[in-house]
C-alpha cells in the first residue's frame, strides 16, 4: 500500500471512529443532564483535536500556500537581514537613516520589506500590505539616497542568488524600479474588512544594530482577526534560561496558523517545512512564583518598567529574585520565547496614556501565543484587536499561559488601577 493510501485509510478510519463516538455522545444527551453531556465531550477533545490534525496531513490545511509563501519570503529576508546585522554591529554608522520616531533605520528595513512585498504580490495579487516604510526618501538626488539605493540593490542580488531555489515560489526583484514599487505596495491602512498581510521587515531596530535580538515579522489578517503568522529570529538561541544563560543553535522559525497550533524549525535551511514536519510548541502552564520568568523589552522607553516591576511583586516574585527571573529581549522574539514555553508572562505595559502600539509589531506573536495555548490581551485583558486600522485601540499589551493570565491583569490592575 502506497504512502497517499495508508495516510486515506488512517483517515478514514478516524472518521468512522469519530462517528461512531458522536451518533454515542448524542444518544446519550436524552439521558444524561447537561453537566455529564459536557463532560463526555470535553473528554473527547484530546481525540478530536488528534482527528483534526490527522486530517489536516490527510488534506492541504487551510492556508497552505500562503504560510509556505511568507515562509520563503521570511527565510530570504532573515538572511539578508543576519548578515546586514552582523556588518553593522561593527559599523554602526553604516547604512542608517533617522524616523520620525528617531529610532534607527537601515538599508535592512528597506530591502526586507521589498523581498516580502513582491513575494506577497507575485502570488496573491489582490491582498494589501500594511508595511513599516515607504520609498519616499530613496528616491531623492542626495548622496546618501543614491547610496542607499545602491546599497539596497546590492544586498537583494546577493540573497537571491544564494536562495535562488526559492525564487520559482517568491520571484526575483531584477530593477531598482522594481524594489522601489515593491517598498510602496505597503500603504495599506488596513481595518476591519477583507484580507491583509501586516509586515514588520525588521523588529527590535536598536538589537540589529547591537548585533543581538531583533525578528522578521509577518501576519495575515482576514477580517480583524490574525489567522497566519510567521516569524524570522535570526540570533535567537535554541535555549533561553535566562538573560546570562542562552545557548544552542542560532536561528528559529516560529509559525501558526489558526486553529492548527504553533509551530517551530531550524531557520537557516534553504527550504520550505511543512507544519508536520516541524516541531509543535506550547506553553508550559506554570502559575508558581518561585519558578515564573517574566519577559520584559530591553529599551525602557518602549514600556514602564517600574511599573513592571510593581506587577511582578504583585506576582509573588520575590526582590531578591526579580532580577534573576526576567528575561530582557528586542523585538517580537519575546513572543516566540514565551510559546516555546521558556517563559511564562510578557509586560508590555504603556509608556503614558495616549501611546497606541502599531498592529505590525504584534500581529504575528499574537497568533503565535493563542495557538500555543496562550492569552494575550491589553492592560483590561481585553483581547488586541486588529480590525481598528494601522494601530491599536488598546493600551499596552499582557501575554501569558492560560493558567496564569486572570492573575496577571489582576496584578495589572491591582497596579495601575482600574
Amino acid at each position: 500500500m502506497g504512502k497517499t493510501s495508508k495516510l486515506s485509510y488512517s483517515f478514514m478510519k478516524h472518521l468512522i471512529t469519530f462517528g461512531i463516538l458522536i451518533i454515542g455522545i448524542l444518544i446519550s444527551g436524552f439521558f444524561d443532564n447537561f453537566t455529564v453531556l459536557r463532560q463526555k465531550i470535553s473528554f473527547l477533545r484530546p481525540q478530536l483535536r488528534s482527528f483534526h490534525i490527522m486530517s489536516t496531513s490527510a488534506n492541504s490545511q487551510l492556508y497552505a500556500r500562503e504560510l509556505e509563501i511568507a515562509t520563503l519570503a521570511v527565510k530570504r529576508a532573515s538572511i539578508l537581514s543576519k548578515k546586514l546585522s552582523d556588518s553593522i554591529a561593527l559599523t554602526r554608522s553604516s547604512g542608517t537613516q533617522i524616523k520620525d520616531d528617531k529610532s534607527p533605520v537601515t538599508v535592512g528595513d528597506y530591502a526586507s520589506q521589498a523581498i516580502i512585498n513582491f513575494a506577497i504580490k507575485k502570488n496573491f495579487p489582490d491582498d494589501e500590505i500594511v508595511g513599516e516604510e515607504d520609498a519616499d526618501s530613496l528616491r531623492g538626488d542626495t548622496d546618501e539616497a543614491k547610496g542607499l539605493r545602491t546599497k539596497i540593490s546590492e544586498i537583494i542580488s546577493d540573497v537571491q542568488k544564494e536562495t535562488e531555489g526559492f525564487s520559482d515560489k517568491i520571484g526575483t526583484l531584477s530593477s531598482l524600479d522594481d524594489i522601489l514599487c515593491s517598498i510602496d505596495q505597503g500603504t495599506s491602512l488596513g481595518g476591519s474588512k477583507g484580507r491583509f498581510w501586516a509586515l514588520d521587515p525588521i523588529d527590535g531596530t536598536k538589537g540589529f544594530l547591537r548585533g543581538d535580538q531583533f525578528a522578521v515579522c509577518l501576519a495575515l489578517i482576514e477580517n480583524g482577526k490574525v489567522v497566519l503568522g510567521v516569524i524570522g529570529c535570526p540570533n535567537l538561541p535554541e535555549h533561553i534560561i535566562s538573560n546570562d544563560n542562552m545557548y544552542g543553535t542560532k536561528g528559529g522559525l516560529f509559525s501558526a496558523i489558526e486553529g492548527y497550533g504553533s509551530y517551530y524549525s531550524p531557520l537557516f535551511t534553504k527550504e520550505f517545512l511543512p507544519l508536520e514536519k516541524q516541531e509543535r510548541i506550547k506553553m508550559k502552564q506554570n502559575d508558581t512564583p518561585e519558578t515564573l520568568k517574566v519577559l520584559e523589552g530591553v529599551e525602557k522607553g518602549h514600556s514602564s518598567h517600574s511599573d513592571q516591576a510593581k506587577i511582578k511583586a504583585q506576582l509573588g516574585l520575590s526582590p531578591e529574585h526579580s532580577a534573576q527571573q526576567t528575561i530582557n529581549l528586542d523585538s517580537q522574539v519575546k513572543y516566540c520565547v514565551l510559546a516555546k514555553g521558556q517563559a511564562d508572562v510578557y509586560l508590555r505595559l504603556p509608556i503614558n496614556d495616549t501611546y497606541r502600539e502599531k498592529i505590525w509589531d504584534h500581529a504575528a506573536g499574537n497568533i503565535l501565543i493563542r495557538e500555543s495555548d496562550g492569552r494575550v490581551g491589553d492592560i483590561s485583558g481585553a483581547e488586541l484587536n486588529f480590525g481598528k486600522g494601522r494601530f491599536l485601540d488598546s493600551k499596552g499589551v499582557i501575554a501569558s499561559n492560560n493558567a496564569l493570565f486572570d492573575k496577571v491583569i489582576e496584578s495589572v490592575k491591582a497596579v495601575l488601577g482600574n
